[in-house]
């Protein structure tokens, strides 16, 4: 199974016969600031530390995590970006059977598909801003026995939360004693903390949560995600754990992080901006719908009559270098969605500008 994903400057510089530096990425959702500030300066100032090996117990990282959650360290485990959980979890778990609801992150079905895992899609609509509902879930489950059940919060690649339906049915489900797990990724929560699921981490035994530092910190290149479950959830995923997966710089990056109050304030008000803005400009545009979303980027759909979006993407690229991500190779949608980030004003405006040009 090949999966298509969004970043993919490279290639496509290439093929260009321009530098990666000459896109402007909206088909990533990183923040737009950058890392934090003082980040570089701490990580260049530690260089001589690659010279040992980086701690096999990642203590750092893990202390910075249950101090800036609240959470217990038992209930923590760290990999090598969220992915590389992904891609442990089906290994550790070995689950028969799972629930996909999609669309979501290729990357799930594909891990859990290469470890043997029958997979299950339940599809959501655009009515539902393609987040499940519970009514239909619990007919999923009564129809077929599930180990484990994957969701997105908020949904990739829509951008919008679970409504409070949907999470009372999943902690119900999750505090009970059977064995269905429900593991949900949430690696754009930072930008809507509050509604994380974590709080409901010490009434079940059956919900695990993977998070990054990739969107919100700006860090995609440096590789750090983790994951927030019961301590026999955890503990299972650590001892299967390649030692060192987590080098010493990205222990430290992810400490550094946690600190940089100042520095969430500055990107949860710019992207809250910034996103309102851009929905309204792009909603004004005729054919174009904008699903409302609560992370950094928006999900649109195009009516039928126009050209599809993978036309749309070729056109302001060729003419504009700028990047936006198709969504045809979602499963449950078609090639007249498209997802952009939410840059920087000054981008965001020539993001903007260029839609418009080719609408």
């Amino acid at each position: 199974m090949t999966i298509v994903h969004g970043g993919n400057i490279y290639e496509l510089s290439a093929q260009a016969g321009c530098s990666p530096e000459d896109i402007l990425d909206f088909s990533a959702s990183i923040n737009p600031l950058g890392p934090p500030p003082g980040l570089a300066r701490l990580l260049s100032g530690s260089f001589r530390r690659l010279e040992s090996y980086p701690d096999i117990h990642n203590q750092i990282l893990i202390d910075a995590i249950s101090k800036f959650h609240d959470i217990d360290p038992e209930c923590i485990a760290v990999g090598n970006g969220s992915t590389e959980l992904i891609y442990w979890l089906p290994r550790v778990l070995g689950p028969g059977s799972v629930l996909v609801a999609s669309p979501t992150f290729g990357e799930y079905a594909k891990a859990f598909e290469l470890q043997g895992a029958h997979i299950q899609r339940l599809f959501s609509t655009p009515e539902d801003c393609f987040q499940p509902r519970a009514e239909h879930l619990e007919a999923a489950l009564g129809s077929y026995p599930v180990d484990a059940v994957l969701l997105t919060h908020p949904a990739s690649p829509s951008g919008a939360l679970m409504n409070s339906t949907l999470i009372d049915w999943i902690v119900e489900k999750g505090s009970k004693s059977g064995k269905t797990l429900f593991l949900i990724d949430e690696a754009f929560i930072d930008f809507c903390e509050q509604a994380s699921l974590k709080r409901f981490l010490d009434r079940s035994q059956n919900i695990a949560i993977i998070r990054s530092f990739t969107k919100f910190y700006g860090l995609p290149g440096l590789r750090i995600g983790y994951l927030l479950a019961p301590p026999r959830i955890a503990a299972k995923l650590r001892s299967h754990l390649p030692p060192w997966s987590v080098n010493i710089l990205a222990q430290m990056a992810g400490a550094y992080c946690f600190t940089q109050e100042r520095y969430r304030r500055r990107t949860l008000k710019l992207v809250e901006t910034e996103r309102r803005r851009i929905s309204l400009e792009l909603s004004a545009i005729v054919g174009l719908t904008v699903f409302p979303a609560q992370a950094n980027y928006l999900l649109l759909r195009m009516d039928r009559k126009l050209a599809p979006a993978s036309s749309l993407k070729r056109d302001i690229f060729d003419r504009d270098r700028i990047l936006i991500r198709d969504c045809g190779s979602f499963e449950g949608l078609d090639d007249w969605y498209f997802r952009v980030a939410i840059r920087l004003p000054g981008q965001n405006d020539k993001l903007i500008a260029a839609i418009k040009r080719s609408m």
